[in-house]
């Protein structure tokens, strides 16, 4: 098509009459259907001062306030225990490598090349393990026990129990494994487990420790 042609069929276009829509004559009006009320849009941060000042003055927002505190406060008394932890019941013995795989490059603040990706790292290679550690269910006075009359010196975790409590009982630092993850990292399923360094590797070991009080039951039957 030339640009002649095209010219002449856009004004062709231009010119047709638009369509009229002419209402359908067998229509019916239907009325109107419930209560209507005009469209409004409240202020959401006035709702939501109002809504604060009557918590307040019916003393709800204080009873919430309080209860959060309370729920803190037990979250740092007693933590939420490690889940699918036993007692050790025998002594068992195993390595575990500490070495990771490093996903991506890792550089220092000046751009310098620490490590690249895909090189294997041993953490215990660059920082060595200055003190075991010690797995124990803070719940159960014999293990708790027996990991502070070690001679060596160590930190105690805890998977399960109170640790500002047992802060304040024994004057020494005990720390929560919050969230499991160090049992995972390290595979812990009973304790006490001690950890210590075994050249590039560490040694896990499980330590049954007996309950003095069940002993004592079972020698009297």
């Amino acid at each position: 098509m030339t640009r002649a042609a095209a010219i002449m069929l856009a004004a062709v276009i231009a010119a047709l009459p638009l369509p009229v829509l002419v209402p359908d004559a067998s229509a019916k009006d239907l009325g109107v259907r419930g209560a209507t009320w005009p469209v409004a849009e409240p202020d959401l941060l006035v709702e939501i001062e109002t809504r604060l000042l009557q918590m307040q003055q019916s003393g709800e927002l204080a009873r919430l306030e309080n209860e959060a505190r309370e729920r803190a406060r037990q979250s740092l008394e007693e933590p939420e225990p490690v889940p699918g932890i036993t007692p050790a019941r025998e002594q068992r013995s195993r390595p575990f490598d500490p070495a990771i795989v490093v996903a991506r490059d890792i550089r220092t603040p000046g751009g310098s090349l620490i490590a690249a990706a895909g090189t294997r790292v041993n953490p215990l290679e660059r920082v060595g393990l200055t003190r075991d550690l010690i797995f124990v269910d803070g719940r159960r006075e014999t293990e708790i026990a027996w990991a502070l009359a070690r001679d060596r010196p160590a930190k105690i975790v805890l998977l399960a129990g109170r640790p500002l409590d047992l802060m304040r009982r024994y004057r020494r630092p005990f720390f929560f494994d919050t969230g499991g993850r160090l049992a995972a990292r390290f595979g812990i399923a009973a304790t006490p487990t001690l950890v210590e360094r075994d050249g590039a590797l560490l040694r896990l070991t499980e330590v049954p420790v007996k309950n003095p009080d069940l002993v004592e039951t079972q020698k009297g039957d």
